[in-house]
């Protein structure tokens, strides 16, 4: 950490609750949907109840295999996947899944991930999660850029943006998260869009689409040929829409999400009014970041003078 004030006389105890709407949350880091699976991956290494919440694998109205390999390649700045949503489908999930998960870690807040390619498809699953017990959240994935179809159209136009949350919000109480992506036109319009119509909170933002051509075989390296680049090379750009949104909508709840790889990017998302952050491929690199994050957010905290996160989020707007 760099650049710090000096440390303020008053002792200050440093507290990481956070609230995203009515849900709360002992600290501000979220496992990305992708990063630990169906939640009990990384189990043995980092428990998922010290994470703020858990955000698991997308999940789908059918099973589905992904996308051709090679899914994943690493770049100079990040990581292009091309998974392509492989997932169980939403029949083995809320029958073996999510139960397994909750059974074994009850103090654990699971966040569960929705893509579909309708608005009809976005309802059903909401409706099927709504049944079921122990889930936090639903975060609709208006922005998987992987995939022919699985969501990206939601977030890149307004009006089905709008009828896919004002449909999901009458299927459920369960808080709803929206996930925009990166890339639509106007992202602010966006996230007012799905406020109004019933959202929860805002997720800005995902992956940004990209490629890799391996120049000895001439051709993509991905069997996709595209993917998502997540990690540090997109940092600024999510920030910059996590930013936008936050000082055009003021009080919006917001979660800062795209490479987020220290303790000192989640502060910059908390500053541009983001209430928490989601941690993607750092946790590929690290599985047992976490606790770094927590020491370092702690100790900027202690140094600032600020006893709880609302005391600094919003700050740089």
């Amino acid at each position: 950490m760099k650049n710090f004030k000096p440390e303020s006389k008053t002792e200050f105890k440093a507290q990481l609750y956070t609230r995203i709407g009515k849900l709360m949350l002992d600290n501000p880091f979220i496992a990305a949907s992708g990063t630990c699976g169906y939640g009990t991956e990384y189990a043995d290494i980092l428990p998922p109840e010290k994470w703020g919440a858990l955000v698991l694998k997308t999940v789908t109205v059918k099973q589905r295999d992904g996308n051709k390999p090679p899914r994943c390649c690493e770049t100079d700045s990040g990581m292009l996947n091309s998974i392509g949503l492989a997932n169980c489908g939403i029949e083995q999930f809320t029958k073996e899944k999510l139960p397994e998960f909750i059974k074994k870690f009850p103090n654990a807040k699971p966040v569960v991930s929705i893509a579909g390619e309708t608005t009809e498809e976005f309802v059903l699953l909401t409706g099927k999660l709504a049944e079921s017990k122990g889930i936090n959240a639903i975060e609709l994935n208006f922005s998987c850029p992987n995939v022919s179809k699985g969501g990206i159209h939601f977030g890149a136009d307004t009006s089905s943006a709008q009828e896919a949350v004002k449909e999901c919000r009458k299927t459920t109480q369960l808080p709803i998260w929206v996930k925009i992506s990166p890339t639509a036109p106007d992202p602010v319009k966006i996230a007012s869009i799905c406020m109004e119509s019933g959202a929860d909170a805002i997720v800005a933002s995902n992956t940004v689409p990209g490629m890799v051509i391996d120049i000895w075989k001439e051709k993509p390296i991905l069997g996709n040929i595209t993917g998502g680049l997540s990690g540090p090379a997109i940092f600024p750009i999510s920030l910059r829409v996590a930013y936008l949104i936050a000082k055009s909508i003021p009080g919006i709840p917001l979660i800062g999400c795209g490479g987020v790889s220290n303790a000192d990017k989640a502060i910059q998302f908390i500053l541009a009014g983001c209430s928490a952050v989601e941690i993607g491929t750092a946790v590929f690199r690290s599985p047992n970041i976490l606790y770094k994050f927590m020491e370092e957010i702690k100790s900027y905290m202690e140094k600032m003078g600020y006893s709880k996160i609302d005391d600094f989020k919003g700050k740089a707007l």
